[in-house]
């Protein structure tokens, strides 16, 4: 079964098992990056030296490098094989890690699925909160309950400030306000910017 877009940002498949025990892993940005700046050192196709260098980052078995560089696999796969390595590699890649190069509207799509789970938006309050990104070993490490406990802390941690505010001031705080302005959300007209500051705007102009 194949796993929908919004899971694979969550955290995907990272390697596809090829059918003689090797496995073509996802890459680092930073990786491909090497691997096209390698490939540009070696004689021979463009092409077919960075598609070399690429897979001997990719390709693994058992969670080691089955070659050390990509001249080792120029050297002992045929142009055809690495043409579709290289491939397969691609599509996997495609497929299983979408990035920034997705189109507005896939992106507009993830969005709005997002939206509607809640676990997935509580993972990233947590995450950013503690200044972890989801590929760190920490964040690995959490299971679905060291994310509640971090969450329900957090909450408490809110609650906590609000119980040492007066009435007045706890029902303020409690009541949602433009972050720009602070004004109350959709009082504002479409044609009033809150944060938009005239004067400075007609003095720049002016010169």
């Amino acid at each position: 079964m194949t796993a929908p877009d919004w899971l694979r940002l969550g955290g995907g498949l990272t390697a596809l098992p090829l059918a003689d025990g090797r496995s073509l892993r996802l890459l680092t940005s930073r990786e491909v990056l090497e691997a096209r700046r390698e490939g540009m050192t070696l004689e021979g196709d463009r092409a077919l030296c960075s598609n070399a260098c690429l897979l001997a980052r990719a390709l693994v078995r058992e969670g080691e490098p089955v070659y050390p560089s990509g001249g080792a696999v120029l050297e002992d796969l045929s142009p055809e094989e690495i043409e579709s390595l290289a491939k397969t590699w691609a599509d996997f890649d495609r497929r299983e890690n979408p990035g920034l190069t997705a189109s507005v509207d896939r992106v507009e799509e993830l969005k709005e699925k997002l939206k509607t789970l809640p676990q997935e938006r509580l993972k990233w309050k947590v995450l950013r909160a503690f200044g972890a990104l989801p590929t760190e070993e920490r964040a690995k490490a959490m299971t679905g309950r060291d994310f509640l406990w971090c969450a329900l802390h957090l909450l408490l941690d809110e609650e906590e400030v609000l119980a040492r505010l007066c009435p007045t001031c706890r029902a303020q705080a409690q009541e949602e306000h433009c972050p720009v302005c602070g004004g109350q959300p959709g009082e504002l007209c479409a044609e009033t910017n809150g944060a938009f500051d005239w004067e400075r705007f007609q003095a720049l102009r002016e010169g």
